[in-house]
């Protein structure tokens, strides 16, 4: 040991010298055993004192390397050593402003080592403090040595520990207790509150029987235990809210190659996992590593785990449950092989978009093989649309996924994919797809909405629907049916669609919808005739309309025009001002239909504020039914600008106000 090196050569010094009152020394190199002093200058003083003061360029104890070490040793039987150095290096960590003191005094129980330092890995640059204090064992080489009081700390870390530190033949046990510590970094990413637990590590060194080059290999078995019983733990993006975790591992290490073969990890209310792997220290390289979960809790597992991952996209808010089983391979940093089991899960999202019930999959990948993957539920629903009991079945070849059809039963029709194909490419997926909506009941849409009750069906198809860049995009017009007319959509663009705020771009157009059935529909008042319309540069933040430029009127053409009494009303509440009251007032209200030459609205949106228009314009507003011959009455518009929100609950009071009907 340094202790026993500097002791007995300056020992020797001191007997030597007879009459001398000090004797100086200088040396390039002293050693001794795993100790050597580098351009050493030794002071003894033999007055009485018997002290002895010992300067060097440079102190080496084994991979430690002390500069300018101030070295002061009482040559007194009962002995003490004091080391000032101001820096130390060893391997990866430095330490400034180092003090080591070794007390063999008689006065002392049992002798100690003490050590105060600032001490920080090579590549930071903020220093922490720590202070060991460990009683020196008789035989100090087979004797438990016992470090209670231990503290580091730094600006906002304060770590109160105790180390206990048992020789074994060829290696050693050590047992690391913390007490209520506590620990956050600059940047908020990783942070722990009342932090107690326990590390032990244990490493035996024994020599490789088989001979390699001549020499036999030195291989460390070891183990290691990590359990945490009190606080809480954040590591971005995982928050450990809990304790009761526990972690052991073991394995070999033959430089440079760590073999962990055993690594067990349990997290409170969520289950058991286990893992193996090879990593070459050097590179950082993971030959082989091999995970698995067996009946894992998924909420625990979404919570912890999951939730984290995908907290910005439309999967970060949801409430799950059942059981999960999954497993993973990786060779030389690359994913070989992996496999998801869910067993009667649910899952729904807390904003209310969207929810699945009794789900289970099968989902295999294996970097070699193509796998077939297959998903099934009982029930859901997509934007309050209800989906029915659900199997889908798809192949995974690498990085693809292709299906010839998935069909998605929605209420008494289906929502049809085919010539699916997605590609992860550029850590980024792209997939493309054809739709068609297979005919559903109006009467059973409207009700599932709250709409009132419609009839006929409605069914569409979208030529093709692409996706890449977290951008969906529909090449062609997607056209439906309903109304005895169609509704054609096209430009559709969503941009990040499975975040939390995507954004939808599109125009409609409205051809041959039949008033008649539209009105008597919503229960508006009766309007006869065509009705056609375009909503131009739509846009949806979040599907909440932000712009567009819409505009709804009345077809040309040789049909019946006949507007009731109540539709005007309901019109004028829309956008007239005076009109009901005007026709209560006047012969006109004996009359219960009136004739119109053409019924126009119009809203060019810009955020929350629509600029309402009608058919024409008029000094004081504009025209929202013009009438013509006898009878007939005209609706006028006197707001130009109607806040969004404030049109939509006028909307609502006419529709709630109205009695409601069934039509047929």
């Amino acid at each position: 040991m340094l202790r026993e090196a500097i002791f007995v050569f300056l020992l020797s010094l001191s007997q030597a010298a007879f009459a001398l009152s000090s004797i100086s020394i200088t040396a390039d190199k002293i050693t001794h055993e795993n100790a050597t002093l580098h351009k050493a200058n030794i002071a003894l003083d033999l007055t009485g004192a018997d002290i002895a003061v010992v300067e060097a360029e440079m102190l080496e104890y084994g991979k430690a390397k002390l500069e300018k070490p101030h070295i002061t040793v009482d040559l007194k039987a009962n002995t003490t050593i004091l080391v000032k150095t101001h820096h130390i290096l060893m391997n990866k960590i430095e330490a400034q402003n180092s003090l080591i003191y070794l007390d063999y005094a008689e006065k002392t129980a049992q002798p100690t080592v003490t050590f105060y330092s600032d001490i920080k890995q090579i590549t930071d640059s903020a220093w922490s403090d720590i202070k060991i204090n460990c009683l020196i064992p008789k035989k100090a080489k087979v004797e438990v040595w016992e470090c209670p009081g231990g503290l580091f700390t730094a600006e906002r870390t304060r770590v109160p520990f105790t180390i206990t530190i048992t020789p074994q033949p060829n290696g050693v046990d050590t047992e690391i207790n913390l007490t209520d510590a506590h620990f956050s970094d600059a940047s908020g990413l990783h942070a722990g509150d009342k932090l107690t637990g326990k590390i032990k590590v244990s490493a035996l060194l024994q020599q490789d029987t088989v001979q390699k080059d001549s020499a036999k290999k030195a291989i460390w078995h070891w183990k290691g235990l990590f359990s945490w019983t009190e606080g809480e733990l954040f590591w971005e993006p995982f928050y450990f809210g809990k304790a009761g975790n526990e972690f052991n591992i073991s394995g070999t290490y033959n430089e440079p190659m760590l073999n962990i073969q055993k690594a067990n990890l349990k997290i409170n209310e969520v289950g058991n996992m286990s893992a193996s792997a090879e990593v070459n220290i050097k590179t950082q390289e993971v030959k082989d590593a091999h995970v698995v979960a067996k009946d894992v809790d998924f909420a625990g597992l979404y919570k912890l785990v999951l939730q984290p991952m995908v907290e910005k996209s439309a999967f970060g808010n949801l409430k799950v449950s059942g059981k999960a089983d999954w497993q993973f391979d990786v060779k030389g940093l690359q994913p070989t092989r992996f496999e998801l089991n869910l067993k009667d899960a649910n899952i729904e999202d807390l904003n209310g978009k969207f929810a699945l019930s009794d789900i289970n999959a099968h989902i295999p990948w294996d970097y070699d093989v193509p796998k077939t993957v297959t998903l099934a539920y009982s029930k859901g629903h997509v934007l309050n649309i209800p989906l029915g009991n659900t199997r889908l079945q798809a192949e995974l070849n690498r990085y693809s996924v292709t299906a010839p059809s998935l069909v998605f039963p929605v209420l008494d029709g289906a929502l049809k994919f085919e010539d699916v194909s997605a590609a992860y490419l550029s850590q980024q997926w792209v997939w493309h797809v054809k739709m068609q909506l297979e005919p559903i009941s109006m009467n059973t849409f409207s009700k599932t909405l709250g709409w009132p009750e419609m009839q006929g069906k409605i069914d569409g198809q979208v030529p093709l629907i692409t996706y890449a860049g977290k951008q969906l995009r529909i090449d062609g017009k997607m056209q439906f049916n309903m109304f005895n007319g169609n509704v054609t959509m096209d430009g559709l663009r969503i941009d990040d669609p499975l975040g939390t705020t995507p954004k939808l771009y599109a125009n409609l157009q409205m051809r041959n919808i039949d008033l008649g059935d539209l009105t008597h529909t919503f229960n508006f008042g009766a309007i006869e005739g065509k009705l056609e319309g375009d909503i131009k540069d739509l846009q949806l933040e979040n599907w909440k309309p932000v712009r567009m430029d819409a505009k709804i009127q009345t077809a040309d053409g040789k049909h019946l025009k006949k507007i009731s009494q109540r539709a005007v009303e309901n019109i004028t509440a829309l956008g007239g001002e005076g009109t009901a009251a005007a026709l209560q007032r006047t012969f006109l209200r004996f009359f219960k239909e009136f004739n119109y030459e053409k019924i126009g609205l119009s809203c060019q949106l810009r955020q929350d504020v629509c600029k309402m228009g009608g058919v024409e314009s008029t000094p004081t507003g504009y025209i929202i039914v013009k009438g013509r011959g006898v009878p007939s009455v005209n609706v006028n518009g006197f707001t130009e600008y109607v806040s969004l929100s404030d049109l939509i609950e006028r909307m609502k009071r006419i529709t709630d106000s109205n009695s409601k009907m069934l039509i047929k």
